[in-house]
């Protein structure tokens, strides 16, 4: 098998995951909710006006730039506390935790570690064996 079909199996396989499902899932959620979309289109263009300010170096007006700033949070707050939102953030959490771990192991097999048996070290792993109580 060829390093090529190897990937996309595991292609394949990240897509069939669950995690996976439910990031696509509550993407989908999102996309169709035009209040939403309205609210992310407000922050982008709050996001541009605060840039074109902030270029302006020295003729930029300072009240005007905290006032960006404090729209834009408040914005955002109210976004990320949608359930919407929350659902969407949690689900891409675990899919960035899953790719985290397919990232390591590779990097361990970088390493030359013995794909059958290495295990990515605890969170809390030093690389100092001195410091070390035992990750297995």
């Amino acid at each position: 098998m060829s390093l090529e079909s190897i990937l996309r199996e595991l292609g394949k396989e990240i897509q069939a995951d669950p995690r996976f499902k439910a990031l696509q899932e509550a993407a989908a959620v999102n996309d169709k909710d035009e209040a939403l979309q309205a609210k992310m289109q407000e922050l982008q263009l709050i996001s541009l006006k605060y840039q074109q300010e902030a270029t302006k170096g020295e003729e930029a007006d300072g009240e005007r730039i905290e006032e960006l700033q404090k729209q834009y949070q408040d914005l955002y707050n109210e976004v990320m506390g949608l359930e919407s939102m929350k659902n969407y953030s949690g689900a891409a959490a675990e899919m960035e935790q899953m790719a985290q771990y397919i990232s390591g192991m590779i990097g361990l097999f970088f390493d030359g570690q013995d794909p059958e048996t290495c295990e990515i070290p605890a969170a809390d792993c030093t690389h100092n064996c001195n410091t070390c109580g035992g990750c297995h």
